[in-house]
């Protein structure tokens, strides 16, 4: 019974759709401005970010969206963003596929 279990398991596995992340819009990205955009702008444009870090003593927010399918990665995007100390945008970096 356990192998059967484990081999249906596998099958929807390979077959199935897999997320991670959270899905976030790409139009808002172009109007991030280092030293001008704030924690606040950010918020409101993508909401919680996915992970929240350092970088150098810098706040850092990562937004990311991973969908699979087959397997597959189909579509990727994240977003790195990099705060001054007063709460501005830094830095950042957007990539996809």
């Amino acid at each position: 019974m356990g192998g059967k279990l484990a081999a249906i398991l596998a099958l929807v596995l390979l077959w199935g759709c897999m997320t991670a992340g959270r899905d976030f819009p790409v139009a808002p990205v172009k109007s991030i401005q280092q030293n001008v955009t704030t924690q606040r702008d950010v918020f409101g444009y993508f909401g919680e970010p996915y992970r929240r870090g350092l970088d150098s003593g810098y706040e850092t927010w990562t937004y990311a969206y991973h969908y699979y399918e087959l397997g597959q990665l189909r579509d990727s995007k994240e977003l790195y963003v990099v705060f001054n100390k007063d709460g501005t945008v830094r830095s950042y970096s957007f990539t996809s596929k």
